[in-house]
């Protein structure tokens, strides 16, 4: 459009007022040269002709008018007619002219005002006006952006928006925005960028093209700042999910009552034990529940505050309940006061704490057993702190020394212990600092109050908190003197038992450096000699092909011990025998020698053979059953677990060994876990019932039913089962009666989700039918179109066919990954020992068949096996062998590796190359759904191998990541998970 009709556009008055001025000016001009022309004839006609005088010139005026004359002058006269109405005209078209440019000066002092206050608006409104050219680079930006963003508007002008830094756009997005300008489609926008003080901010584009006569002149639109509306969305989802955990993850009561403390709400978490009948709790105040009519003592006061309108804290009531149960509650509230300040009633929570309760009783009672316990226990107790002063003595330990309790209180622990015997007290007190030892057993000496010297047998076992930290000692202390005196007594009797050695059932014999000294009647029957002279006469060596420790050894001395041993050894008579020996150093004949007992135990071997192959049985029956086998100590650290363990709750038998029951419990659980084991240390001899939640590795609680009860026998500790009953606890508590506002919840949720998976179900048909036919159409059709046209077609159009082809095959392989990724991620686990280096070689020679002509160096570590679902780590390797593959084609030579390592206690499985690599910084987008680091045309995929591959890898419990740099290849690691 060129400038004059853009003017005749906006000013029409004015344009008309010029158009006919000019019309009335070129009618009077062309009147007036007519005029002259006319009057210029006149003039040379009459000049011309010649003066008749004579009869013929009278004749012809006689018989002739005079035209000429008479044309001219009615001639002129037309003619200043015309010119009268040219000026008239004129004069008219100049007055229209004049009141044209009038109103046009005021339409524009109009215009430019309402421009003026439109763009005071713009700048004061929330949004910003923006313009670009047909290249799409700005050449308008308002000023509001600076306001409303912090941003400067100078900084986009001349730049395109995908050539600015952001925070929420990758290659693939800015891809499909370049992609709608270049079809002159509306977009709008949502862009994340730092302002100028650094701060994040949500800017949205909303833009429309700009159209001048067919023509594409850029794009104009409006930009709107939303990060406050953006944060505000983010901050209320996080808070309404804190509410929810909150609530869900809590076992206490959530009420509220209104101005007449009556309850009128009452909330809790589903999974609560103690859940209450809303019905029955609406409408009544909490004295009412609990039966008092709020003016007995405990209610008083609390029923005072509720009317002063106070907030109170761990109010402590009971109330029985429908079975006859007690049941003990805490409660907390504060006031809730209307905006005019009035009081509307009460807010807060209610805890059950009955368990506690029952355990302070408990506890009440234990402490009344030890004391009995410890005040009339046989033998001397002793209580010290960790300065090491008695704290507390029983009367066994105060008759012991013949001192009063009082004298003994508050004293050092070495006090009233024998001179010689202190030094070995303070290095084991130093011991117990330093934490190099937890309990200390030895024999020492007490001074007696009338001065002699009591023997006793003391045990110190230390007493830490949690941290490790030393809070004190208890000491058992028992009087040996009497058997003190009794060795003594022993020792001078010696003589008379050593003629006893000789009738002793076990093998007696003395031996120094390989040479057998002495042996008595039953070595020589052991050794199947025939007299003792014969055993004499052989080494040593000849019984014990593995010499035990002798008085030779230069670390042994006189009286040292020996370490019981076991042998086999072939008799002089070719009897094979299995013997126990033990043995200790003594003076003989001068010199050290060993005296050695040796007990024939072949019979006990072979029992012990029977019995192992009896506990192989057992374990094998024990390791196959679903339920859990469990052996613990009295403190309750499993010192036994069979297989079902791991499948219960995800935990490996070997590191849960060693580890206390109590640990894999959920936090409220464990209290009823020490109760349990402190029964059985009590002595019942009935089976112990009871049922604990556990936390499995994967988060979820498991309920199970836990049969323990004392082992019998020699062995101290705790044997039993563990059955998990989740199934049955899921059904108990679905069938135990929620409050109506829970229910109503329910419902809707469940309504909500019932609509989601019909349109999940929906969409699935869609994309398996409905989007399937159309695909097959198009592609059929130009098929078709190419078959029957080929020889009719130009380029172009052949190109733009296969082009119509291309992008259809592109869609249904991109409808076939999404139903797969569905399918992949509803599949069952079905775990099994995968040889993963074999499945990678068999793909790997796959791929290779495919293209025979590349030269591929495959590194594949042999052995690597995982336990997982065998169809979906095929999926896993094959998506990961296959980016490989591809992304590396452009190499001379394709290096392909596939290793474990270990990192953290866990193994990672990698699948490395030498391909094109890529840059770290989106890294994040990676596995998700349609996110493409490289453009599709030079690499074939739909974008959604790797976020199937994460799926897997998730389902399994494991974590996957990728290493990669531009150039240099990338690598894969996963974990499979447990």
């Amino acid at each position: 459009m060129d400038t004059d009709d853009r003017n005749a556009e906006l000013d029409p008055p004015a344009s008309a007022a010029r158009r006919l001025l000019r019309r009335s000016v070129a009618l009077a001009a062309l009147a007036l040269v007519a005029l002259l022309v006319l009057t210029g004839q006149w003039w040379m006609t009459h000049s011309a002709e010649p003066a008749n005088t004579g009869a013929h010139a009278a004749a012809a005026a006689a018989v002739l008018p005079d035209p000429t004359g008479a044309s001219v002058w009615l001639g002129a006269l037309v003619l200043v007619v015309a010119l009268v109405v040219a000026l008239v005209m004129a004069a008219r078209s100049v007055r229209s002219y004049r009141f044209a440019v009038d109103f046009a000066r005021r339409a524009t002092a109009v215009t430019e005002y309402n421009q003026r206050r439109l763009m005071d608006f713009v700048e004061l409104s929330s949004d910003w006006l923006w313009e670009t050219d047909a290249e799409h680079r700005f050449t308008l930006m308002s000023e509001g952006m600076r306001i409303m963003a912090n941003m400067d508007s100078a900084e986009f002008l001349g730049q395109h928006l995908w050539a600015l830094p952001s925070l929420n756009m990758d290659a693939g997005r800015w891809s499909d925005h370049r992609q709608r300008l270049e079809r002159h489609e509306p977009f709008t926008l949502l862009l994340t960028r730092h302002d100028l003080a650094g701060q994040v901010r949500h800017l949205e584009f909303v833009g429309k093209p700009l159209f001048s006569r067919g023509t594409f002149q850029g794009y104009r639109g409006v930009g709107r700042d939303l990060t406050l509306r953006i944060v505000a969305e983010q901050e209320l989802r996080a808070s309404e999910e804190r509410f929810r955990t909150l609530v869900e993850g809590s076992f206490d009561w959530f009420w509220e009552q209104d101005a007449q403390f009556r309850f009128t709400q009452l909330a809790t978490s589903p999974l609560n034990s103690s859940s209450t009948r809303l019905e029955n709790v609406l409408g009544k105040t909490r004295w009412a529940l609990a039966g008092a009519s709020g003016t007995e003592p405990q209610w008083r006061d609390h029923v005072h505050t509720c009317e002063q309108h106070e907030a109170f804290s761990d109010f402590v009531y009971a109330r029985k309940i429908a079975n006859g149960n007690t049941l003990w509650f805490s409660v907390s509230g504060r006031p809730i006061f209307d905006d005019a300040g009035r009081f509307s009633g009460y807010r807060g929570v209610a805890r059950d704490i009955t368990i506690e309760r029952g355990t302070q009783l408990a506890l009440a009672d234990s402490e009344a057993r030890y004391r009995n316990t410890f005040e009339h226990a046989p033998v001397g107790i002793i209580t010290v702190d960790a300065a090491g002063r008695r704290q507390g003595v029983n009367d066994a330990f105060a008759h012991m020394l013949g001192y009063p309790k009082a004298k003994l209180l508050g004293r050092d622990f070495r006090t009233f212990t024998h001179p010689d015997d202190r030094a070995a007290d303070d290095r084991a007190y130093q011991a117990f600092l330093t934490s190099t030892i937890s309990s200390h057993h030895r024999e020492k000496r007490y001074i007696h109050r009338d001065g002699r010297t009591v023997w006793a047998n003391i045990t110190v076992r230390a007493l830490r908190d949690e941290q490790r930290a030393l809070k004190g000692f208890i000491t058992i202390v028992e009087d040996i003197t009497a058997r003190i005196v009794a060795q003594r007594e022993r020792r001078a009797a010696e003589s008379r038992y050593r003629r006893l050695v000789d009738v002793s059932p076990d093998g007696i014999i003395v031996h120094r450096d390989d040479r057998i000294l002495f042996a008595n009647a039953a070595a020589t029957r052991i050794f199947d000699a025939a007299a003792p002279n014969i055993v004499l006469d052989t080494p040593l060596s000849r019984f014990f092909p593995s010499r035990p420790a002798t008085s030779a050894d230069g670390r042994l001395s006189a009286g040292q011990v020996l370490p019981r041993a076991q042998y086999r050894f072939t008799g002089l008579g070719g009897q094979t025998v299995d013997v126990e020996s033990t043995g200790v150093v003594i003076d003989f004949d001068g010199g050290l020698a060993t005296l050695r007992v040796i007990r024939d135990i072949s019979d006990r071997v072979q029992a012990e053979r029977a019995l192992q192959e009896s506990r192989t049985r057992y374990q094998e029956v024990v390791e196959s059953v679903n339920e859990v086998i469990f052996q613990t100590d009295l403190a309750g650290v499993f010192t036994f677990l069979n297989p079902a363990w791991t499948q219960i709750s995800g935990h490996p038998v070997d590191a849960s060994l060693g580890q206390p029951l109590a640990s894999f419990l959920h936090p409220d659980d464990r209290g009823r876990a020490r109760d349990l084991f402190e029964q059985l240390k009590a002595g019942t001899e009935a089976d112990e019932v009871k049922e604990l939640r556990i936390r499995t590795t994967e988060g979820e609680v498991r309920w199970l039913e836990a049969h323990a009860r004392r082992m019998s026998g020699g062995e101290a500790g705790i044997m039993g089962s563990l059955d998990d009953i989740t199934t049955r606890k899921v059904a108990e508590l679905t069938l135990k009666n929620v409050n109506k506002e829970l229910e109503a919840r329910v419902r809707a949720r469940t309504a909500e989700l019932e609509a989601s998976n019909r349109e999940l179900e929906a969409f699935s048909y869609s994309v398996s039918h409905d989007l399937r036919a159309p695909l097959r159409a198009i592609e059929g059709f130009s098929s078709i179109l190419q078959e029957d046209l080929a020889d009719r077609l130009d380029p172009t159009s052949r190109a733009y066919l296969e082009r119509i082809r291309a992008a259809t095959l592109r869609m249904a392989h991109l409808i076939d990954d999404l139903i797969e990724l569905a399918r992949l991620t509803r599949m069952t686990l079905r775990r099994e020992n995968i040889d993963l280096s074999r499945m990678v070689g068999e793909l790997l020679t796959e791929m290779q068949q495919e293209t025979p002509t590349r030269i591929v160096i495959a590194d594949i570590t042999p052995g690597l096996t995982a336990h997982a679902d065998r169809a979906l780590m095929r999926v896993v390797l094959e998506n990961l062998l296959r980016n490989a593959w591809k992304f590396s084609a452009g190499q001379p030579q394709t290096h392909i590796a596939f290793y474990a390592i270990r990192e953290d206690e866990e193994v990672m499985f990698c699948v490395a190359d030498n391909g094109i690599g890529f840059d770290m910084a989106y890294v994040d987008k990676l596995f998700q759904p349609f996110n493409r680091l490289h453009v599709g045309t030079e690499y074939a995929g739909s974008g959604i191998g790797l976020a199937t591959v994460a799926r897997i890898i998730q389902r399994h419990g494991g974590q996957i990541r990728a290493e990669s740099a531009p150039g240099e290849g990338a690598r894969f690691s996963f974990s499979i998970g447990h």
